[in-house]
Parts: C-alpha cells; structure tokens; sequence
C-alpha cells in the first residue's frame, strides 16, 4: 500500500475510533450530506500575522462533530464553532513556538501516530475514507491536528523535562492518604478536564463542562468527548486514566467518584485546575501487593556466531570472553575487549526484572558485583558477556511510590503546559474576524 493512501486511511481511523458505533457507514449513507465546502471562505483569525481561515475553522467544527457522532447542522455548527476556533489558535500558537524553538516532527512520526490508530480499528480502508467523506473532512485536518500534538508536547517536554518539582512531603501524603483507604475498593476511571487559567475562563468552562455532561447523558461517547474537548493528558486515551485507589485523585474529585455507582458519570466538579466529569466504568477490591521485584541493570559484549560456525571457533571465542571478563571493572565500553575480538560489539540490555530472563542469563550473572561480568552466554546468535552495572529491590513501598511520583509528576506537567500555552496567548496578537 502506498504512503499516500496509508495516510488517508490512517486519518480517518481517528475519526472513526473517536465517533465509534455512531459514524459507521451504514448509518453516514442514510444522513443528509453536511453543506458543500468551499476553499474560499474568507478569514477567521490572524495569530501574530499568521491567518486561520474559515476554511480551516469549518473543517475542524465537521471534525468535531464527526467524532463525537452529532449531526451536522447549524445549531450544531454554531455550537462547536468557538471550541474549533480556539483549536486552531493554540495549535497556531504552538507551532510559532516549536519553530521559535527549533523543534519539529518528522513525517514518519505522524505516520507513527495514525498507523497507531489504524491498528485499533475494525474497518476496511474503504470503510474509512467513505464514511470520512461524507464527514466533508479532509485529511490533512486530522493530519494537522496530530502533528500538532506531537509537536507541542516535544516542546513541552523540552522546556520543563528535569525541572519538574515533586517534594517528598507531597508524595508521603499522597501514599497515606492510599494506605488510609486500604481495603476499601479501587477504581477504574475516566477524566474530561476543562482548565481554568484565569478568572475569565470560569463561567466559560463551566458552561462548557456543563454542555459536555448533558450530551453524554443523551448519548454521545464519554471517550469521544473527551478525545475532542478535555485539557488533561489523558485525553489522547479518550479519557482513560486507569485504575485508581481512594485518596489518589484530588479531594474535591475523591469525593464525588465515592458517590458513584459502576456506569455512572458525575456532573461537572470544580477542583484544582478546572472543571472535571468523571466517568466511573468498574469497581474491584484492591489486588493483594506485589511481591518483591529484584531489577538489573545490564551491558553486553556482544560477540558474532551463528549455528554453522565450528565447535573450536566457538570454544576458542568463548576462552577469549572468559578471561577477558576479569578485566572487566565498570560499565564503560571495554575497548581491550572490542580491539581483540574482530566483529565484537558493546551495548545497552536494560533495566530488567531478573525473573524474566532466561534461565541462563539468570545463571550467568548471579552472584556478579556491580561493575562486574558473567557469563558468556551462548545463544542462537553469538556469544554474550553480561556486564552487571546495578542491582536494586523493588518492594511494595517502593512501586507505589514510583507510581505516585509519576502521577504526581504528569499532574504538574499537565499544568505547566497550559501556563505556557495561556502565557503564549497572552503574549500574541490575535484578532478574530
């Protein structure tokens, strides 16, 4: 299948896995075609003397709309326009930035991102650029839309990756609250979240929270909702935020999802940040902890030979390793080693449970200090010396607490982001037609 029509068949499936069982085709073919396009529809906006056209604002509304299953018309139209509109400005906006930063993202990585979404769906291409179509979406308005995710969030990550402030005290509190709830049952979740930046946007973002709830409770997908409209990093998984234990989300949040009954959504909370529904889709007792996990950090050397090379080159190979591995102090590259042996190679195996090697990697390294190597390991490929470079228990405590500060840490990303994309606005000259 050619890139071109890979494209396009790949866009769709956004579309499709977002709107779900309300845009199959079945269904598009018995619906009145939305108007004609027209390329030339004037302005919509101007961000810093770069034009949004109304082109661009009606395609993004039909997107909108196409995926969260809503018919065409003009009540609908005009209800989606300002959510499509203020789209399009920030992704203006953080593409501006991106280029300001030198930060960019290759085809390949869109590509990436759509074959993803192709690969979830049940649909024939032809399905998908039918029912597209009939949408009156383009494809490169999915295209945009992606490429800008994965732009900005390069940004994002760029600016603040190894600046994020997580203290202890704050991850202590979050695992007691956790442990003060054990044995009560956890949570499998979901979040559309509409951020409050500044006092302007709360009467917006409430009537809009508010807009999102009433058309779940008539029907529309949460997870198509949440594709389209939440702030929250989780909107790129419909929503999904997983399973949750008491005391894990904010108070206000906690609160309301211990009011809920399995299927259930909850009306629009204020917490921090925003304006949240929550979805609750299933409850289970907590699962007992997992036990003590013993990680290893690995090196390889790593040595050529396949099944058809002699037993004395192999025994001469692995006598070589053997007393080279005693030479061995550290993790760098052993250049002694790599100079002696023609074709031998050095490189990353990972950070690994040591459960799950093979039983003789598990052999080899057992009992080997830090620094140190064992082995060699013969396999199917050639010969491998593994160097260890660290050891470490991982216990209960310790996976809830990586856990936390993860969470804790995506939470406080998630907020930086919009302070730098609010901090953009402020500073752009944007002028709406």
């Amino acid at each position: 299948m050619r890139l071109s029509v890979l494209t396009a068949v790949s866009s769709l499936a956004l579309a499709l896995v977002i709107a779900g069982p309300a845009c199959r085709p079945a269904e598009a073919q018995s619906a009145a075609a939305p108007p004609s396009i027209s390329a030339d529809m004037g302005l919509a906006a101007v961000v810093n003397e770069e034009v949004v056209t109304a082109f661009d604002v009606d395609q993004r509304v039909r997107l909108l709309l196409v995926s969260t299953g809503m018919p065409y018309n003009a009540d609908t139209a005009r209800a989606a326009r300002l959510t499509a509109l203020r789209a399009l400005v920030d992704e203006t906006l953080q593409f501006q930035e991106a280029r300001k930063q030198s930060v960019s993202v290759g085809e390949q990585d869109v590509e990436a991102s759509l074959l993803q979404v192709v690969q979830s769906t049940r649909m024939t291409p032809e399905q998908f650029v039918e029912t597209l179509g009939k949408a009156g979406v383009s494809i490169e308005t999915l295209r945009r839309q992606l490429r800008a995710e994965l732009v900005w969030n390069q940004v994002v990550m760029r600016r603040y990756q190894g600046r994020l402030s997580v203290g202890a005290e704050q991850v202590q509190a979050t695992i007691d609250r956790i442990k003060a709830n054990a044995g009560r049952p956890e949570s499998l979740v979901s979040e559309i979240m509409i951020a409050v930046d500044n006092p302007e946007q709360e009467g917006p973002a409430q009537q809009l929270a508010q807009q999102l709830f009433d058309q779940i409770r008539q029907g529309t997908r949460f997870s198509a909702l949440a594709r389209q409209y939440s702030q929250a990093p989780s909107a790129a998984n419909g929503g999904d935020i997983g399973w949750i234990l008491p005391g894990q989300l904010a108070a206000e949040l906690d609160d309301a999802l211990n009011t809920m009954q399995v299927n259930s959504i909850s009306p629009p909370v204020r917490s921090p940040g925003g304006w949240y529904i929550i979805g609750l889709r299933e409850r289970r007792q907590m699962p007992p902890p997992p036990p003590e996990v013993s990680m290893v950090e690995l090196k390889q050397v790593f040595v050529p030979a396949n099944i058809s090379t002699d037993d004395a080159t192999i025994a001469e190979l692995t006598s070589q390793l053997a007393d080279a591995k005693e030479e061995i102090n550290g993790c760098a590259a052993p250049r002694f080693v790599l100079d002696r042996l023609p074709g031998a190679s050095f490189g990353e195996v990972g950070t690994l449970n040591v459960k799950d090697l093979p039983v003789e990697y598990r052999t080899a390294i057992e009992g080997v200090a830090i620094g140190k190597a064992g082995g060699p390991v013969r396999s199917t490929d050639g010969l491998h010396l593994l160097i260890v470079c660290d050891r470490r228990e991982q216990t209960p405590d310790s996976m809830m607490r990586d856990a936390v500060q993860r969470n804790l840490e995506d939470q406080q990303l998630s907020m930086l982001a919009r302070r730098y994309l609010r901090d953009l606005r402020r500073n752009a000259t944007i002028e709406v037609r």
